[in-house]
């Protein structure tokens, strides 16, 4: 389906004071300004991309780990790889322009001049991040649909009724596991072209991350306790569907990529259960969710003795 419609209930809020209030997003308002890229002038798109190198960095290609993985022929692994990397790249397609129709709302939504003129700023960031990712996709011949749960988490992103739920979801939570999954690409990937990319992606999703920060570390302690619980609890469970950390759940949304290699599926999907119920095997993979977005949450407070205990159950180590 190339068209979806989402309901979604927005208050636009006229703000006319128009002086700095909040000085560091006016700042980072600033910053952002001077950091602009153009993602057709600034990325090296004359470079070709060897299908046959690590596109990733090969520990986000994790059916390279599995043995009916290793029991197909080589040309079919690196297929397999390829088909792998689009699909990792595919839900970053997708999520930026989840991205992008967040900040758009949160122009409107925001109170101060000082969150909208920054998130004004993002919204050409995302676009160009949507601009790039497809146009990379391009070269790799195929995009894959948005992931499930990936899409159920940004709906109730753009559907949630408070915009500091908006907030915390899109720049606390998504921008961080998206900037923690560039760190990775940009540290490992043998590919040029995509290490320019995220290099430069990353840059911007860091603003995005200090946006929330700075803006949800005075906010928070001002709501009333009702409105605060309902944020932690947004936040445990957008962690708990992205982490894929329940039993059974760890890589089975890519199953996609395995049409037409001649794995019994069956099969692949008994031996990735079992490998992501094996917790030494888990602790050994790079993970996004427990280096950057946990730090985040606890940092302005959204992991309360009252949800810590839940975190723990999905094997985070909280303090």
């Amino acid at each position: 389906m190339a068209i979806e419609d989402l309901a979604t209930t927005l208050t636009t809020v006229w703000k006319f004071d128009y002086e700095t209030k909040i000085k560091a997003l006016r700042e980072l308002y600033e910053v952002a300004k001077k950091e602009q890229w153009n993602a057709a002038a600034d990325i090296p798109w004359e470079l070709e991309i060897d299908p046959s190198g690590d596109i990733l960095d090969p520990r986000q290609d994790l059916f390279r780990e599995f043995d009916f993985v290793k029991a197909l022929p080589e040309s079919e692994q690196t297929n397999l790889a390829v088909g792998n990397a689009a699909w990792i790249l595919s839900q970053f397609l997708h999520g930026e322009q989840g991205a992008l129709l967040c900040c758009g709302q949160l122009i409107e939504v925001v109170p101060d001049i000082d969150g909208k003129l920054y998130a004004a700023t993002q919204v050409i960031d995302e676009a160009r991040h949507v601009e790039v990712f497809h146009r990379y996709l391009s070269r790799l011949d195929r995009v894959y649909p948005i992931d499930p749960t990936l899409q159920a988490v940004l709906n109730q992103i753009l559907q949630a009724d408070l915009w500091q739920m908006k907030c915390v979801g899109m720049q606390v939570i998504v921008e961080s596991l998206a900037m923690g999954s560039f760190k990775i690409m940009k540290e490992g990937s043998r590919d040029p072209l995509l290490r320019k990319i995220v290099e430069l992606t990353a840059h911007d999703e860091a603003r995005h991350v200090s946006y929330g920060l700075i803006y949800m570390k005075d906010e928070l302690p001002r709501l009333p306790d009702s409105d605060r619980h309902r944020i932690e609890d947004f936040a445990f469970a957008a962690v708990d569907a992205l982490s894929g950390r329940r039993p059974g759940t760890g890589l089975l949304s890519q199953m996609a990529i395995l049409d037409g290699t001649g794995v019994d599926k069956q099969v692949a999907i008994a031996e990735i259960v079992e490998k992501f119920a094996d917790p030494v095997f888990v602790a050994s993979q790079p993970d996004p969710i427990r280096d950057h977005v946990l730090p985040q949450l606890q940092r302005i407070g959204l992991i309360s003795e009252r949800t810590a205990p839940r975190y723990r159950e999905l094997g985070f180590e909280i303090a």
